[in-house]
């Protein structure tokens, strides 16, 4: 419930007309690191992805096919985009693993996305924040595979959590009538949020969030590969 309250709320400050002073105020989300050299492994954790359906009535039907899809094509797309930034991405589902230590690292990171995401309100901004100053802690190790070489570990871990939904055929068709009255009706939307975090001291190091545009369906690959083309655009790798 309170990552879906910070993700709207942070949609909702981004989508309102706000006073250029105002925007102006947005704090940093990245700190400066220089860029990894070519070959360089990246660990992609596979995307947390929740979409549903959003009902004539208003409720929201979960549609666990849509996320699943919607994650494959996401995490093939972020693979290709690291690919041909010249690293060696490898993927890590933290869902499926029976390390609890990097289950705990997941929903971790989980919590600081949230807080970040309300710190991008002004109304909601933390006093004590005055920089882009973000951790996971030094447990983040917990991350990196049994298996990968000790000798060149993965320097940065890539996380992105997906969550939105798709407007049924009923709930669209009201809009149109409610449109002809003059009134407004919510329809469904997408959200995206993606970190990059340093695996050797556990600091955020970047931090993105983007409302998918509309007409792009993230459920299909080219979809999928246009928002995640975007999300990337100023990533630093």
């Amino acid at each position: 419930m309170y990552r879906t309250i910070a993700a709207s709320l942070l949609a909702l400050a981004i989508s309102s007309a706000v006073p250029l002073p105002a925007q102006a105020e947005t704090p940093v989300t990245y700190v400066k690191i220089t860029k990894p050299a070519a070959d360089t492994p990246v660990l992609i954790v596979q995307p947390e992805v929740s979409l549903s359906l959003l009902t004539a009535g208003g409720s929201q039907d979960p549609k666990e096919e849509w996320s699943k899809s919607a994650g494959k094509f996401i995490g093939a797309s972020l693979t290709t985009v690291l690919a041909d930034r010249k690293y060696k991405p490898s993927t890590v589902d933290l869902a499926a693993t029976e390390d609890m230590r990097a289950v705990q690292m997941l929903k971790l990171n989980d919590a600081v996305i949230d807080s970040i995401s309300l710190n991008q309100i002004i109304t909601y901004r933390l006093p004590t924040k005055t920089g882009f100053d973000w951790t996971l802690g030094d447990g983040v190790t917990a991350l990196i595979p049994a298996n990968a070489a000790p000798e060149t570990p993965p320097a940065y871990a890539l996380f992105v959590r997906v969550k939105g939904s798709y407007s049924s055929g009923g709930r669209a068709a009201m809009m149109v009538g409610m449109a002809m009255l003059g009134a407004a009706m919510p329809m469904g939307g997408q959200t995206i949020q993606a970190s990059l975090v340093d695996l050797k001291t556990g600091q955020v190091v970047w931090y993105n969030f983007m409302v998918v545009p509309a007409g792009t369906d993230i459920r299909e690959a080219e979809g999928a590969a246009a928002a995640v083309n975007t999300l990337t655009a100023n990533l630093p790798l």
